[in-house]
């Protein structure tokens, strides 16, 4: 089937024009047949209603600490941001839906204690997802989860599309971010990563934070069976294919 998976944040969210441009490509692609799933994030928008709501951000190695309070608001603002994006895609012609890993459960996550009601997906329901591929329409997932009492974990974006990919074995995972790769220390993009290149550079304190988040998912996703995983920043409709302008990729070879 050639499944591509895409994961998105940072200003292809924020800022409306580039988001507009990864749009018209997204439905391009669609609009040719290509299959595709979009995963996204929505975190300075999560922060922005926090502020409207008198909560204080507070992130530990770079993901979200999240209260009770923080979590209806992670579900308000990434559910507005999906529908945004449903309604775009509707505008260029293509039928998308909106969707979150607690619809008919198919995300079941475990609470991770230090970060509240942040969870880490342990399972995929594989009928589930395979039945909600199926149904017509692009689908666009936002990354909720829900534990085992069907109460919301807030689940890392990275994380979600990882395990959507691994559970629909994915061919194609990119995940897309305002740097377009990872970057050395003096800011130069790195095109090819092994394990243990990715770990000298978490060492370093090179990659930290969230890019370090996305470094670790794109090597848990090849040992798992996910066929290519990227990172990069923005793809193109060209010859009838989906592609990545530019990025870093991962092999498995040290």
């Amino acid at each position: 089937m050639n499944l591509k998976i895409i994961k998105y944040g940072g200003s292809l969210l924020d800022d409306a024009a580039q988001q507009a441009q990864l749009l018209d490509q997204i439905a391009a692609g669609a609009g040719a047949g290509l299959p595709l799933v979009l995963v996204h994030g929505g975190g300075k928008e999560i922060s922005r209603q926090m502020e409207k709501a008198g909560l204080t951000p507070k992130f530990v190695d770079g993901r979200r600490f999240t209260d009770e309070a923080t979590m209806n608001v992670v579900e308000k603002a990434l559910g507005e941001l999906n529908a945004h994006i449903v309604r775009e895609l509707a505008r260029r012609g293509v039928r998308a839906r909106g969707l979150s890993g607690r619809m008919n459960h198919v995300v079941e996550a475990t609470a991770q204690v230090e970060l509240g009601r942040v969870g880490l997906p342990t399972q995929v329901d594989g009928a589930q997802l395979s039945a909600l591929l199926k149904l017509d329409g692009l689908p666009v997932f936002y990354s909720v989860a829900e534990d085992t009492a069907h109460q919301p974990l807030n689940v890392n974006a990275d994380d979600f599309a990882l395990e959507l990919a691994v559970a629909c074995r994915a061919d194609d995972l990119i995940f897309l971010t305002d740097t377009g790769g990872i970057l050395d220390a003096e800011g130069k993009r790195l095109d090819l990563l092994t394990p243990s290149a990715v770990d000298r550079l978490i060492e370093k304190g090179t990659i930290h934070g969230g890019m370090k988040v996305k470094a670790e998912s794109c090597l848990d996703a090849l040992r798992r069976g996910v066929g290519r995983v990227r990172i990069g920043k923005m793809v193109r409709f060209s010859g009838g294919a989906l592609t990545l302008e530019a990025g870093t990729g991962f092999v498995q070879k040290n």
